[in-house]
Parts: structure tokens; C-alpha cells; sequence
């Protein structure tokens, strides 16, 4: 049955989308941040790389080395156009590819290619505005605290979509992370967990606060879907009362906090996206 979504994406971001803004009135803005690796490691060519990026993808701005040893990552602008975003995300994998084959490369964008360096991922910086471009998140506190708990919320209802492969799981492990956390290196979230300028959580709100970064999904996440269920997730928050869970300053896989840890497998995520009354899948479904 996933196949069916997987054929239709670009439908059901067209129709995600504008079921979004015409029963919010509210327009999302999304940028994103793709990292992968680059084997075996050569900095020397990052610098063409971007330049290349740069000529050939209007949305993509930056192509700079990662914490990885040999990880690289690109980021895109904020835009509306989420059609275009995820079009260009989907070609700039393939040109990546094809540039790293020429160079006697591999480009990997697998989720956690080594148990001792980090792991890959898909960042979604989101803000939502008016029809006068105005970015709500700055003066709206309440508006972003409600999208913030919605997307933990929903999380391991639209994990399906974060993390699609059975690899991708590895990237969540407690025990890569601590190790690469006390090596001073950047981590993935494991967890249904916020805070500040804080890269152990799964929401990250730095300041000034004009966004939220979303960091569960892997490197090799579809862009179409997971921006479809994002979007249905803070659809979601935005009409029910939630509340947003404390905000982490440490560690935020320290056992201390409690915190929900994400599905442990593919097959724990596939059970939670078909789950009777899932609002992601209905709402992914829509007419």
C-alpha cells in the first residue's frame, strides 16, 4: 500500500499543500539541509561542487564540509514553492552522483554509513507567514509552540516516511550517539524531544526565533511525502490543544528525561503509519 503514495506524491503535496493554506490562511516556508558522504575524502573538491550546485540549482545556496570526516551538506533557501524544493532536492541527489562518479567518487546518502562518525540527514527549517509574507513564528509564540508539539506528536505516525529503510534505524541508536557525543560531534535525535539551540533533539528553535529545524529524517528520505505529513502534522496542532513537552538543555538522550524514544525498526514504523485513526495517513489520503 505504500506504493500507492510513492506513485502520487506530487499529488499529495499539491493537495496537502493547498488543503493547508486555504483552511489556515497561513503560507508554509521551507528550507533544507541534505547531508552526505562523500568517499573516499577529498575536501579539494567541495568548492566545485558548490559552484556547479550553485549554476545548476536556483534554490541551493551553500555546499559546505559537515562534522563527518568526509560529510558534505547543501542547504536551500526558504520558499513557498515546496513543488520546486523537493524537485530540486531530487535532482541535486542525482547531480551529485553523477559529479562524484566523474570524480572517482561515491556520494552516499545513506542514513548512518559508520557506527563511529555521524550520520546523514534531511533537515526541514520550516516558518509559517500571511499573505503579507510576514513570519508569524517571530510574534506568534503560540502558533509555533502548537506546531512544535504536533510534530512530536505525529512523529512515529509519519516515520514511515522520515526513515524508510531498516537501516535507517541505526542512526537513532543510544549508543552511536553517546559515543559521538562525548567525541564532540554533532548527533541525530532519538527521541521526542525539543529545545533550543540544542542538536541532540528531534526540534531544534534557535534564537532569534524565526524557525523551527525538524531533524529526524534520514539522507535518503523522500522530500515529497515527509513535507506532506509535516504539513499535516501542523495542520493537525494547529487545530488541537497540545501541549509542548519540556525543553531539553542537556543531553537529550540522557535516560534522566524519559523522553519517548522514536520506532525502533521499519517494521514498528509501518505499523504505526496504517494504524487505525492515524491523522497523518488520512490526511495524506484526502480528496
Amino acid at each position: 500500500m505504500l506504493e500507492q503514495f510513492y506513485c502520487n506524491k506530487r499529488q499529495i503535496l499539491k493537495r496537502s499543500q493547498e488543503f493547508f493554506q486555504n483552511s489556515t490562511s497561513l503560507i508554509p516556508k521551507i528550507g533544507c539541509e541534505l547531508e552526505f558522504f562523500l568517499l573516499p575524502k577529498r575536501d579539494d573538491v567541495i568548492a566545485e561542487l558548490d559552484a556547479e550546485l550553485q549554476k545548476n540549482f536556483s534554490l541551493i545556496y551553500k555546499t559546505e564540509k559537515e562534522q563527518g570526516i568526509n560529510q558534505v551538506e547543501i542547504k536551500t533557501t526558504f520558499t513557498s514553492d515546496l513543488t520546486r524544493l523537493c524537485e530540486e532536492l531530487e535532482s541535486a541527489k542525482n547531480f551529485i552522483k553523477n559529479f562524484a562518479d566523474k570524480k572517482n567518487l561515491i556520494a552516499s546518502f545513506t542514513a548512518q554509513p559508520f557506527s563511529d562518525d555521524c550520520g546523514s540527514a534531511l533537515q526541514f527549517n520550516i516558518s509559517l507567514h500571511d499573505h503579507n509574507d510576514k513570519n508569524l513564528f517571530e510574534f506568534d509564540k503560540f502558533l509555533l509552540t502548537k506546531s512544535a508539539a504536533a510534530l512530536l506528536e505525529m512523529t512515529n505516525s509519519m516515520m514511515i516516511f522520515l526513515a524508510p529503510k531498516e537501516e535507517d534505524y541505526l542512526r537513532f541508536s543510544r549508543e552511536i550517539n553517546c559515543d559521538l557525543f562525548k567525541k564532540g560531534k554533532f548527533t541525530a535525535p532519538i527521541n521526542l524531544s525539543f529545545g533550543g539551540d540544542n542538536r541532540t533533539c528531534a526540534i531544534r528553535i534557535p534564537k532569534p526565533t524565526k524557525r523551527l529545524e525538524y531533524r529526524p529524517a534520514a539522507a535518503d528520505a523522500d522530500s515529497w511525502l515527509c513535507i506532506s505529513a509535516i504539513l499535516s502534522a501542523i495542520f493537525y496542532g494547529i487545530n488541537h490543544d497540545l501541549v509542548l513537552s519540556q525543553q531539553i538543555y542537556g543531553n537529550a538522550f540522557d535516560e534522566k528525561y524519559q523522553l519517548k524514544n522514536f520506532c525502533k525498526n521499519l517494521a514498528e514504523a509501518e505499523e504505526n503509519f496504517f494504524c487505525e485513526g492515524n491523522f497523518v495517513k488520512k490526511y495524506l489520503l484526502l480528496p
